[in-house]
């Protein structure tokens, strides 16, 4: 269940729920393959990743895939599941 402090920007929601579209079609997910999948600009990507990172949700490092932690992951399942 969702706390006060893992409350997400629709936008941020996004950005986690395709890492976790990505990592669950057997690919991994690398910063221009998140900005193809919404259509948009891999600095967005970037920067999104590291407000996401900030708060525990991905393991991101520049030029590296990108994971999700497992809170990350719990809170991206339950943005799948809303959508």
């Amino acid at each position: 269940m969702m706390i006060e402090s893992d409350k997400l920007s629709p936008s941020l929601e996004d950005y986690l729920e395709t890492v976790l579209i990505l990592v669950r079609g057997g690919s991994v997910a690398r910063v221009r393959d998140i900005a193809a999948h919404l259509g948009v600009g891999k600095s967005s990507v970037t920067g999104a990743l590291k407000t996401l990172a900030k708060r525990g949700l991905v393991n991101y490092e520049p030029y590296q895939f990108i994971t999700l932690t497992d809170h990350g992951r719990e809170l991206a399942e339950e943005v799948s599941a809303r959508h």
